[in-house]
């Protein structure tokens, strides 16, 4: 298991509820196992301005994971990310270490 920093923008109009449910789903394509040690750590940061347009979007909500994942897993995950719409970007960064 390497440990990775993995970055995602969220569409800004989506509602509370919604966005919880999306980001519930990127937890659990980012978990590997069962145990509690191996969930990983979310740092909101909230509602930012993009130095650019996305999607005619100026802001989007941004959350990073700190994640221990398994390398061969990684194309798994940036499939499942690929694919959700309310997903502006994302970014799968490894950590040195």
């Amino acid at each position: 298991m390497r440990e990775y920093e993995v970055t995602v923008i969220v569409q800004p109009n989506l509602d509370e509820s919604a966005r919880n449910d999306l980001l519930e789903r990127v937890v659990g394509w980012l978990t590997h196992g069962e145990s509690e040690g191996d969930k990983p750590v979310a740092n909101h940061w909230g509602m930012r301005q993009m130095a650019y347009m996305i999607n005619k979007h100026k802001q989007g909500y941004y959350v990073m994971y700190n994640a221990k994942l398994d390398p061969a897993r990684i194309g798994d995950t940036e499939q499942n990310l690929r694919y959700v719409e309310d997903l502006l970007r994302f970014l799968i960064v490894r950590k040195e270490g």
